[in-house]
């Protein structure tokens, strides 16, 4: 079938050699415009078939703790409001305690490579910077590199045995001495804000803060290249109803809140 599509368009789509097959330049591009398509598909039919079903399973959903509130609360909430009689765990990745410890999990917010084993919706970047008030910055000075970053009051946000090492642009690992660590990056953020220092935290996190004038991005060129954010889940088109509602609703907003 590739071979006959090959001799259709007069390219090449895919090289094959001792170790392997691989997609060429254009066939990289026309499997990006298939990916589309094919998710087009899929959310068309997933509307038609929950179009008059009622969910009243239960639904489990694992993201990073900083995501929980930002990204999915949001989305659950709606689709609990169409689905009344639908139940939702939301799962910390740093807390993974299970109320039902053998249930499985259904759908996962993932950050960077994904193993191969699952279906995923990508979604975009994440970025993660520095943040500041306006307030500290003006009065301690808005560092421009290393050497002055070092020089300011530095928020670190946590987990428990966690190194205060920051990962910046480039692959840099900053090591430093915080004047103030905190387990909970929302206490981190508010932190930031009432003055105490520069904080590192994901940008979408701040973005509430900096639109208020409460916050503003700090020494945007150390800033660490961004992190791909998807949607895993497991069985496919197999999956729950309830699996492929959230779908349909998650992934336009998601990706539109990324695209910001």
């Amino acid at each position: 079938m590739l071979r006959a599509q090959e001799q259709r368009l007069g390219v090449a789509l895919v090289t094959t050699s001792t170790r392997g097959s691989t997609l060429t330049p254009v066939g990289e591009r026309l499997r990006e415009y298939a990916d589309t398509l094919i998710h087009t598909v899929t959310d068309a039919e997933t509307s038609a078939r929950l179009e008059h079903r009622e969910l009243n399973d239960t639904l489990r959903i694992q993201a990073p703790q900083t995501l929980v509130e930002p990204l999915l609360l949001p989305v659950v909430l709606q689709l609990q409001e169409q689905h009344p009689a639908l139940k939702v765990y939301l799962l910390a990745d740093e807390h993974p305690i299970h109320i039902e410890s053998d249930a499985p999990v259904h759908l996962r917010l993932m950050r960077g490579s994904l193993p191969g084993s699952v279906y995923a919706r990508p979604l975009g970047d994440l970025r993660i910077g520095l943040f500041a008030s306006p307030h500290y910055l003006n009065k301690a000075g808005r560092p421009e590199n290393l050497n002055s970053l070092a020089l300011h009051a530095l928020i670190h946000c946590h987990r428990e045995g966690q190194a205060p090492v920051w990962r910046l642009a480039e692959g840099q690992s900053f090591r430093f001495e915080p004047r103030l660590s905190v387990s909970a990056s929302a206490a981190g953020l508010q932190a930031a804000i009432e003055g105490a220092g520069i904080v590192r935290c994901y940008a979408l996190e701040a973005r509430r803060a900096c639109a208020q004038g409460l916050l503003e991005p700090v020494a945007k060129p150390l800033w660490p290249k961004a992190d791909t954010l998807a949607l895993t889940y497991t069985l496919g088109i197999r999956a729950p109803a309830s699996v492929m509602a959230f779908l349909e609703l998650a992934t336009p907003w998601l990706r539109a809140q990324l695209a910001e």
